[in-house]
């Protein structure tokens, strides 16, 4: 079962519209998914899908994350573009994450657009997450 962080009904809006923006991610997210409730028994918790120049600014000045480089250069996200999805990796073991990464990059290589597609990383609180990307290359 797909859940949004804190039942948010902005996540649940913009997994519908990730739907009409970016299918191909939208599936991958689904497949993901199922291959995470088939092998662990256990669901995913997306955290983030869309986010505004407002947002991108709020979490990158001013953070442990690359604040003065983002100060100097401001850089933009996938996420800015309907390119990726975050879900929360807490309820995974070492052994889980790793699974589900070589999961989703071997089977998104030879499409995706990106040079990876999933990576698992401390954000600023002190969590971590998976960081999913995905554009079909043209």
């Amino acid at each position: 079962m797909i859940k949004f962080k804190n039942d948010n009904s902005r996540l649940f809006n913009e997994f519908n519209e990730l739907r009409k923006n970016n299918f191909d991610l939208y599936n991958l997210i689904k497949n993901v998914e199922s291959y995470i409730n088939y092998y662990f028994k256990k669901d995913i918790i997306i955290t983030m899908i869309y986010r505004t120049q407002e947002e991108q600014d709020q979490i990158y000045r001013g953070s442990k994350m690359g604040s003065r480089e983002y100060n100097i250069k401001p850089w933009k996200s996938p996420h800015q573009f309907w390119h990726s999805v975050d879900i929360r990796s807490i309820i995974f073991a070492p052994d889980e994450i790793k699974k589900i990464e070589e999961f989703i990059n071997l089977n998104c290589e030879e499409t995706n657009y990106y040079k990876w597609s999933a990576k698992n990383h401390e954000v600023n609180n002190g969590g971590e997450h998976f960081h999913i990307q995905y554009i079909r290359k043209e």
